[in-house]
């Protein structure tokens, strides 16, 4: 039996707190906004099959971060990359002139007023610069140097914001945090930071944790759509699946400070070691990453069928491993590391093909050849 006081009470308890919550605001907080994203147009040839994808860019990349010099060597020989400047203004995107210093020896003779000059020059042309980027992975111990010739050059760059690419390894250095003061933006990378691995959600995860952790500067975070082989001819790849875990990941839990996603690199049709321009839209717009690669025959005349196999869907994806055919076979032989084993085709490691991509692996003569679902 209920206590007509009691429940009374309860109410008035209630509507106190309600009000008090009113009064406080406690409200549930808002989701924060969702991450931009930007990519690096990563090429020393500017072929007329980049420039077709730069117009075919989805609009969610607001932003172009574009080689434009580069120091290589330990000589830090000097090397110019002719880039499509009008191409690049067509596209109406903001752009970042990038310029690469390999990070094995010190900075002595070089300034960053030779990226500046080029951004100046594609400004005039009708670019919309945004500024220079220094690409330099410097070692952890020689960042007081670095920090101190950031300084210097900084001071020479006027109103022409500076980006730097940034080693999650910095993150335990004393002096990160002089170092972040200097540029205007910073560019986390988290692939390729230890070998044998290219990219792993959970390490990715815990790099931008930790960096979050060292300083309070809002940073950029660049993503992997590359692969890559080691001296040794280890193949290392950035799985569209992985990355993709990574952003799930990343959307549900933010980390504080991250304002945004770069992606190295842009690929196309001529850059058969980055995913297709299709597999990186799927992945930023968190689609289906569903692969459809199908075999088929194909009459080559005189008698003998090409062994066909074409990624009719908008995602990369891993060839089968094997392929069976059925019939009177005659003649069977594979290329591009197939090869015959009875009635069917064997690959140790099957192909990656690329969105849109067809690819012969061998071929065929017989009597009522067809082929069964691998």
């Amino acid at each position: 039996m209920r206590t007509p006081h009691l429940s009374s009470s309860r109410r008035l308890a209630s509507i106190s707190f309600m009000g008090l919550c009113l009064m406080l605001g406690c409200t549930r907080a808002p989701p924060p906004p969702p991450l931009g994203h930007e990519a690096y147009v990563w090429q020393r040839d500017w072929s007329p099959t980049l420039v077709e994808s730069l117009a075919a860019m989805p609009s969610e990349l607001g932003a172009l971060r574009v080689l434009a010099r580069e120091r290589s060597g330990g000589a830090r020989t000097p090397v110019s990359i002719t880039v499509d400047v009008a191409a690049l203004a067509k596209t109406g995107r903001d752009v970042v002139a990038v310029m690469r210093v390999d990070g094995t020896a010190p900075l002595d003779g070089i300034s960053l007023e030779e990226v500046a000059s080029i951004a100046r020059d594609w400004k005039a042309r009708g670019v919309r610069v945004r500024g220079v980027e220094l690409d330099h992975d410097c070692a952890t111990h020689a960042l007081p140097a670095y920090a101190d010739w950031l300084e210097r050059e900084r001071s020479l760059l006027g109103e022409l914001p500076l980006s730097i690419t940034a080693l999650p390894t910095w993150a335990g250095s004393p002096e990160l945090e002089r170092l972040a003061a200097i540029p205007d933006d910073l560019v986390v990378q988290v692939h390729a930071i230890r070998a044998p691995t290219l990219f792993t959600p959970e390490q990715a995860r815990g790099f931008i944790e930790r960096w979050a952790r060292a300083t309070r500067r809002p940073f950029h975070v660049a993503l992997p759509t590359y692969r890559v082989r080691l001296r040794d001819g280890t193949p290392l790849v950035s799985e569209p699946r992985d990355v993709s875990r990574f952003l799930t990941e990343l959307r549900a839990r933010p980390v504080k400070g991250v304002k945004g996603l770069v992606w190295f690199r842009w690929g196309h049709a001529g850059d058969p070691e980055a995913w297709s321009p299709s597999t990186l839209t799927a992945v930023l717009r968190q689609e289906p990453l569903t692969p459809r690669v199908e075999p088929r025959l194909v009459d080559a005349g005189g008698g003998t069928l090409d062994i066909v196999l074409e990624n009719t869907g908008r995602v990369d994806g891993v060839a089968p491993a094997r392929l069976t055919l059925s019939g009177n076979l005659e003649v069977l032989d594979g290329v591009g590391g197939y090869a015959p084993l009875g009635s069917s085709l064997v690959a140790r490691k099957p192909p990656r093909l690329r969105a849109g991509e067809r690819r012969v692996v061998g071929f065929v003569r017989g009597n009522e050849v067809s082929l069964v679902a691998p």
